[in-house]
């Protein structure tokens, strides 16, 4: 950044060029810069800052360059931001607009676009900017839709796309001189292990065990505090699906085809890996269905859910919550969690505990009709909120359409739109609140349910019982032998 002594009109230069423009001429960073000075010295501008965002997209605002620059508009440190090209600033007609409306004009600073030949402290200028928004966001879409088209064409022809070469692999050049992926020599035998480790019927747990030993594989530890089996096991998994091992290269369902690389494992032997995991995987669902409650419950003292597990084989399955069973630490919330001190419920106690209080509901429709009613908001209030909403929106739209015609100045009535602006987004998020807690599921569609539960469990349709549950209720909280039971049709319930 670069900055001078203001002596007249300041002026922030905005440049940007993204990755594929960086080479092109007219579009790099010292061809636009040149361009945006000698314009500032022809028309007496100082410059106070040049702000760039090399290789950033414009399809939003997440750029350190324009925050900069929203930063010394709303300081009034510049009263003009100079662009290049209006697609520079955005290739979004919906960020154009709210940068123009509601940073530049909000603030008394003009938008001046070089290759447009637009300057916003005219009213034409105001309104061609608009329209040359809209054709940015469409060629940038456009560009997208080529892309995209491109790609399909060559996931079709083989060629992988990716930032990096998945593990096994490294890039390098066919006999045509394609740019493709090469068999690693040393990596590509740990995938090819790995995979017939688990078609063998390894546990993949022990497996990432065996392979940090002996090829020195691991993960980044991060921030998470997961034990370092369980880390591995997460990524190994990952790594099994990857279609790629067997020869595949994709993108999304809808484009597959067959890759140009040496598979590390034949199709046959990823089918039945992939099998293997997807059968391990519906008998741990299988085991965590031994609770109806399982996914639902939680410990209200540290957080954490609770699970169903069975210390003794010779006792019945218990819930307990995951901070005092250990294990996965992930699930731990806090581990000096003091509901280990008080009645374990056995699962069934648990269970039949939760149904015989939706019985209770199913001969009581008074009882169910209170919960649904229960702190329902007024909709008299909800439409108040949006009466005034309304009513700030107009005034905002009125003071600024007088500042395009020229009938008043921006620096008069700037202060007044900010401070609409301020009151309509906090009735705003007061209304978004009130109408969370006003939208309540469908009673009579849970009163049916309800009145639905002996017949399902008549039918012994396990599945379909903890569906009807789940449906009923948004979650069920144990401690020191209490159960709270948080119904899902009540407007209060965490949806």
């Amino acid at each position: 950044m670069e900055k001078k002594e203001l002596i007249g009109a300041a002026a922030d230069l905005y440049i940007r060029v993204s990755t594929t423009e960086q080479a092109e001429e007219g579009y790099s960073i010292g061809e636009q810069e040149a361009r945006l000075r000698a314009y500032c010295d022809a028309y007496g501008f100082v410059i106070h800052a040049v702000h760039i965002d090399p290789g950033f997209s414009g399809s939003n605002l997440d750029r350190p360059g324009i925050k900069a620059v929203i930063r010394d508009v709303k300081a009034g440190r510049c009263q003009k931001v100079i662009v290049w090209k209006l697609d520079r600033l955005s290739r979004s007609q919906k960020d154009t607009m709210m940068l123009l409306e509601d940073v530049f004009i909000a603030n008394g600073c003009d938008f001046v676009s070089l290759m447009e030949s637009f300057d916003t402290s005219t009213p034409f200028g105001r309104c061609i900017v608009g329209i040359l928004a809209a054709f940015a966001q469409m060629e940038r879409e456009n560009i997208k839709a080529r892309m995209m088209m491109g790609k399909a064409a060559g996931i079709k022809a083989g060629n992988y796309y990716g930032h990096s070469a998945p593990l096994g692999y490294q890039f390098g050049v066919d006999d045509s001189g394609r740019k493709t992926l090469m068999r690693d020599p040393y990596w590509g035998q740990m995938i090819e292990e790995l995979f017939q480790r688990v078609d063998a019927g390894e546990t993949i747990m022990s497996i990432g065990a065996t392979l940090h030993e002996k090829y020195g594989w691991d993960t980044p530890a991060g921030n998470v505090p997961i034990k370092a089996k369980y880390r591995r096991a997460t990524a190994l998994g990952h790594l099994l699906r990857m279609p790629v091992y067997c020869g595949v290269v994709s993108c999304g369902e809808e484009h597959v085809g067959i890759g140009r690389h040496e598979p590390l494992v034949s199709k046959d032997v990823w089918d039945r890996v992939n099998a293997k995991l997807k059968e391990r995987g519906q008998a741990r669902a299988r085991r965590g269905s031994l609770g109806l409650l399982v996914g639902i419950i939680y410990c209200p003292k540290c957080g954490a859910r609770m699970c169903a597990v069975r210390w003794y084989k010779d006792k019945p399955p218990i819930y307990v919550c995951h901070s005092v069973r250990g294990g996965n630490p992930a699930m731990i919330r806090d581990v000096n969690c003091d509901n280990r001190k008080w009645k374990y419920y056995t699962v069934d106690e648990l269970d039949n505990i939760v149904l015989d209080e939706i019985r209770k509901l199913a001969l009581d429709r008074s009882a169910f009709d209170e919960i649904v009613e229960d702190d329902r908001t007024d909709s008299t209030d909800v439409d108040a909120f949006r009466d005034r909403i309304d009513e700030l929106s107009k005034q905002i739209t009125r003071l600024i359409d007088l500042c395009q015609s020229g009938i008043a100045d921006v620096a008069e009535v700037r202060d007044r739109i900010t401070r609409l602006s301020a009151e309509r987004d906090a009735v705003s998020d007061s209304l978004d609140r009130l109408e969370d807690e006003a939208a309540a599921p469908d009673a009579e569609k849970a009163w049916q349910e309800i009145a639905s539960l002996d017949a399902v469990i008549d039918s012994g349709d396990r599945d379909a019982l903890q569906s009807l549950v789940r449906s009923l209720i948004d979650r069920v909280e144990v401690y020191r032998g209490d159960v709270t039971i948080h119904w899902a049709f009540s407007p209060t319930a965490n949806r």
